[in-house]
């Protein structure tokens, strides 16, 4: 199983078709969900985006009709630093709420949701998805260090996981994700665990269920270890039927970085990412610029990419994702 280590410098983190930037709201919509459900921190969080300027022009008079000034806003600082959305499969794990905290959001779960395709025989909606099981993106320092593809085609090598023979996850390959295809092999990718101390947060997530069953993959399993605040160790533990092409595919934010040894550097202004892979010599690693296919078809993108390949039966890795300030 091969494994990485990444330092992180930062505290926000996206997965499916999140732009880095607002297209509608967020403060009324966030309003109406305050009132509705009488949540103190949704109205925090809706005072913090108008405060910060950071809000779209688009509807702003929806803040008078949704705005409920008998719910107090009260920051988050109080609620636990690791969430698990047990229904998507997202653990969301920060090291504390003090504003430079670091932050990891692990994904591995069923398309629309636990509930949604036990109810569904067909595909109700899930075109913003990715095909992304046991991916993870980092935020530290302002920054982002670990990053998702964000608005485009959608296929699995765009994110931090796993490719064999060349190929990805059920639902790739087209401007919108495929999910009649994940739904007819009844592929359930979950969270096996995810747990949290102080100084220590443990993700466990099975992606098995997502790749097709001509593969032959027996075993996907990712353990994510967040050392408290800025170090994120990854094992991955990958089993076939018989020898491929296995890469694990990871995606600094940063577009240019330098070697160091078997380690990666990605510095930017406020934070540097090192990528370090802990695996044996013999497992080739190589990184640069890979075509990106971009939204609507857009060409002439391209994604930085560190590889770990080796042609296996079964692949343990190791990897530190440390970061610095």
């Amino acid at each position: 199983m091969p494994a990485v280590a990444v330092s992180m410098d930062a505290s926000k983190a996206a997965v499916v078709d999140g732009p880095r930037r607002h297209w509608y709201g967020p403060d009324y919509l966030l309003r109406g969900l305050a009132r509705e459900y009488r949540d103190p921190q949704v109205q925090w969080l809706a005072q913090q985006t108008g405060d910060a300027g950071v809000t779209s022009p688009g509807a702003p008079w929806l803040n008078l009709i949704w705005y409920d000034p008998s719910i107090p806003a009260t920051p988050p600082d109080q609620l636990p630093t690791l969430h698990h959305f047990d229904d998507m499969g997202i653990v969301s794990a920060r090291s504390d709420w003090s504003g430079e905290e670091s932050l990891a959001v692990f994904t591995c779960g069923p398309f629309i949701g636990r509930k949604a395709v036990q109810e569904f025989s067909y595909d109700p909606g899930g075109g913003h998805v990715h095909p992304d099981a046991n991916h993870f993106v980092l935020f530290g320092a302002g920054r982002w260090l670990m990053r998702d593809d964000g608005h485009c085609w959608k296929w699995t090598g765009q994110h931090n996981t796993l490719l064999i023979d060349g190929r990805g996850q059920l639902g790739e390959g087209k401007q919108w994700f495929q999910g009649g295809q994940p739904l007819a092999a009844k592929a359930r990718p979950r969270i096996l665990r995810a747990t949290s101390t102080a100084t220590l947060d443990h993700m466990v997530g099975d992606a098995t269920d997502a790749y097709p069953a001509d593969l032959g993959l027996e075993r996907f399993q990712r353990h994510l270890l967040f050392l408290k605040p800025d170090v994120l160790i990854v094992a991955d533990d990958v089993r076939l039927t018989a020898p491929k092409a296995l890469e694990l595919r990871f995606h600094p934010d940063q577009q240019t970085g330098r070697r160091d040894g078997r380690a990666f550097l990605f510095e930017g202004k406020s934070a540097a990412l090192r990528l370090e892979p802990l695996t044996p010599d013999s497992v080739p690693i190589d990184a640069g610029p890979r075509a990106l296919e971009g939204r609507h078809g857009a060409k002439d993108l391209t994604l930085f990419t560190v590889r770990l390949m080796q042609t296996a039966a079964q692949m343990r890795t190791l990897g530190r994702f440390p970061e610095r300030r």
